[in-house]
């Protein structure tokens, strides 16, 4: 038995093997017969030869040596297959039976019952009949042929009934033998398959689970690092539900809640004051009707702070259709929601003031209009510039320039009511939209003064910036709406020219927008336009004006411009101007006075007279970066020197970049000219700048000149500044003498020189040549 062991064991371990089909299990159990049947038949083939070998019986010899050496060949023969195996294994048994049954007698049946019983193990049910029926015709034809005695005593008489009867018993016993052993082997074979089928399937499934496993467990890896917050909540909409079952890390991050106080909590642990109320109800609303839904709302963390939200919430269902629980998503937006705002206001709302801009007003004043016009209702628009801001923002930086208008901001916007508009639309210009005053248009404009007239006492009061009092004032222009066809443009438009209005009515002042004014401000822009057009027609010219000592004797003229337009006739100074200092044309202009002042010194000098002349100077002329090389290249194109040029400028030209200023008058300087400080006194005067600047003259403005001697305020004035200028050694000249006591006074004071109509009036530069060599004949006579 210890030799049959390690044959049974490799049997037993090749039935655990996974077997791919069941030829593969007949296989193993056909190496596993034969060889216990070579152990075991050698084991019995030993005391069989031995005692055949005493009785002298050979032929048992070689057919148990010829046996057993067939067996031990298709042990080893691997390579033959199993089928033709089993036929051989087959074959031994059979022919060992067959041989029996000469020689032994009714031990062959054992052999040959054997064959068809293996026979159904190894081939099958059709193999097992087959080798019945050969064993059923071996037993009838050897055994009544070779009459072989088998001890069945009956019928000797009658042999071949004999075997009749002895092969029909030993058939009927074997055929229930092979039968019974081929119905079990096929129903283990049946059941084998099915269970190769179950085991394919589990291994299959097992295969199955371990992916989904596998995606599960990265699914729920993945659930749990995502930065978006993922909730899961069960169905119950009762009981102040759904109630959460699940939340990942990111939630935990963002809302500072841990898992332990979430489970069991509801969505609406994350809602607070902010949270918008309409959208909590479309959210519950949608979770009742199982549908999906997405969202945006201010929610809290734990500690209170405030967050955007991005919230998609929709339903699981099971294999039914029936909703079990709900997922929802979520997705920290505050950062795109801060840049939204962030680009919101920069595209409608002014970055110093927090204001809405021009663009917001706008839209308003479009739909405020139309309001106006459907329901009848006037509201009023308007249009505020301050006084005197870039003085303020020039001299004491942007920074305090900034802060007062900021202070503006805030006293406009605590003034009006939540309906009206406060806008700032750049610079330090605001627009004030008054909503629904009255049905009547006097009774809205009453009010829309009332409103302007409140708004004018509050900016004139103190600013207090850095612990400094600041003065300012404002000019606001009123426009009322609707008109017919008029449009927010319009609007605009007529506000603002009934600002400049005010401006022009002496500051800190109220103007209504009129009919003429549109008209003034048409012939404006066609003034501009002639302006433009008039030193190409050669309408400009120069005259001169004489300024002398007291003497009444020339030492000098100042050069001014007159404008004799074809069409216009004589224009005003006063009036072009401006005009021509607001819209840059004065920088040409300046240009082609310098040329003509060069020009003009050269005729002097060549008819003898020997004195300087003055030409105004502007300061964005002055400003200009190639002013001085302009200045150089007059001089030469005329020969002529600086010495005899002096050059006036106002005391606004000293405001901005000091620095640069003085450097590019002692460049200047350099070539000979001299400055003047033409309308000294009516600025903002510096003691300052006196002593930095290489100045050479003061020119009294002639409001200050007319005052004297009657006017004790005038006079104290006029003789301050002479006192000045001496204290400075610098030269003075009175503009607008026009009578005796005037000019006595000035004299009596020590004015240097005086130019006003009590001497000349200003006149073409020949007329004055000629004039004045005529006056000096007659000195001479």
């Amino acid at each position: 038995m210890k030799i049959v062991h390690p044959f049974l064991r490799r049997f037993l371990r090749a039935q655990r093997l996974p077997a791919k089909d069941l030829q593969f299990w007949r296989d193993q159990m056909l190496n596993a017969i034969l060889s216990v049947a070579l152990v075991l038949g050698t084991l019995t083939a030993i005391p069989s030869v031995l005692m055949a070998i005493r009785d002298r019986l050979y032929s048992i010899v070689v057919i148990d040596v010829l046996a057993i050496t067939w067996l031990l060949i298709l042990w080893r023969w691997r390579a033959l297959s199993f089928t033709a195996k089993s036929w051989n294994f087959l074959l031994i048994v059979y022919g060992v039976g067959v041989f029996f049954l000469f020689k032994v007698g009714p031990v062959s049946q054992i052999y040959l019952m054997a064959v068809p019983v293996l026979a159904a193990l190894l081939l099958g049910l059709r193999s097992a009949v087959f080798v019945l029926v050969l064993n059923a015709v071996t037993l009838i034809s050897v055994g009544y042929a070779f009459d072989i005695d088998l001890q069945f005593d009956r019928y000797h008489d009658q042999p071949f009934l004999r075997w009749i009867i002895i092969t029909l018993n030993f058939t009927f016993i074997s055929s229930v033998i092979t039968v019974s052993c081929a119905v079990l082997l096929r129903r283990l074979e049946e059941s084998l398959r099915k269970q190769m089928q179950i085991s394919v399937s589990l291994q299959e499934e097992q295969s199955s689970l371990r992916i989904a496993n596998e995606e599960l467990r990265l699914i729920s890896a993945a659930v749990e690092n995502l930065n978006d917050m993922v909730m899961i909540t069960d169905n119950n909409l009762q009981d102040n539900g759904p109630h959460l079952v699940f939340v990942n890390k990111a939630f935990e991050r963002s809302t500072g809640y841990s898992r332990a106080e979430a489970i069991g909590n509801n969505l609406e642990m994350l809602y607070g004051p902010s949270s918008d109320i309409h959208e909590i109800h479309r959210i519950r609303s949608a979770m009742s009707t199982r549908h999906a839904i997405r969202s945006e709302i201010i929610s809290y963390t734990k500690s209170k702070e405030e967050f955007w939200l991005e919230i998609d919430i929709r339903p699981i269902n099971n294999q039914q259709g029936q909703c079990t629980h709900y997922v929802a998503i979520e997705r920290d937006i505050t950062d795109r929601k801060k840049a939204e705002l962030d680009i919101y206001r920069l595209a409608f709302f002014d970055v110093l003031t927090g204001l809405p801009n021009r663009r917001l007003l706008r839209d308003r004043m479009s739909v405020q209009l139309a309001n106006a016009q459907r329901t009848g209702n006037f509201s009023a628009v308007l249009f505020i510039d301050l006084d005197h801001f870039k003085t303020i923002n020039d001299a004491r930086g942007h920074a305090t320039g900034d802060m007062l208008l900021v202070e503006v901001a805030n006293r406009l916007s605590q003034l009006l009511r939540e309906v009206d508009t406060v806008a700032r639309i750049g610079g330090d210009e605001f627009v004030v939209l008054v909503d629904s005053l009255d049905q009547h248009m006097e009774i809205a404009g009453k009010l829309a003064l009332t409103v302007a007239e409140k708004i004018r006492h509050a900016l004139s009061q103190d600013f207090v910036i850095n612990g400094q009092i600041y003065n300012s004032s404002c000019s606001i222009g009123v426009s009322l709406m609707p008109k017919l066809g008029q449009k927010a443009d319009d609007l605009m438009r007529e506000s603002d020219t009934a600002m400049y209005r005010a401006k022009s009515a002496g500051r800190n002042q109220i103007a209504f927008f009129e009919g003429d004014m549109q008209i003034e401000v048409e012939q404006r822009l066609t003034l501009e336009r002639d302006l433009a057009k008039a030193l190409e027609q050669h309408e400009l010219q120069m005259v001169m004006q004489a300024q002398v000592n007291n003497l009444g004797e020339a030492v000098g003229a100042e050069l001014l411009m007159r404008w004799h337009s074809k069409e216009r006739g004589m224009v005003s100074p006063a009036l072009f101007i401006p005009l021509a200092e607001e819209s840059g044309l004065i920088v040409k202009m300046g240009d082609w006075v310098l040329l003509e002042a060069c020009a003009i010194l050269k005729r002097l000098r060549r008819e003898g007279h020997q004195f300087p002349l003055s030409i105004n100077v502007s300061p964005k002329q002055f400003r200009q970066k190639d002013f001085v090389d302009k200045v150089i290249a007059a001089l030469e194109t005329q020969g002529v020197g600086g010495e005899n040029l002096i050059f006036e400028v106002t005391e606004g030209l000293f405001i901005d970049n000091l620095q640069e200023t003085i450097s590019r008058m002692s460049k200047l300087a350099g070539l000979g000219i001299r400055f003047s400080i033409d309308d000294f006194g009516t600025g903002y005067s510096s003691l300052n700048y006196l002593k930095r600047l290489p100045l050479y003259e003061l020119k009294i403005d002639k409001s200050f000149v007319q005052d004297v001697p009657g006017d004790a305020n005038g006079t104290a004035i006029v003789g301050s500044i002479l006192s000045m200028a001496k204290q400075f050694g610098l030269k003075v000249v009175a503009e607008g003498v026009e009578t005796e006591e005037q000019a006595s006074y000035l004299i009596t004071n020590n004015c240097d020189s005086m130019q006003g109509f009590l001497y000349s009036r200003p006149t073409a530069p020949d007329i004055w040549m000629a004039n004045h060599a005529q006056e000096k004949k007659q000195l001479q006579a």
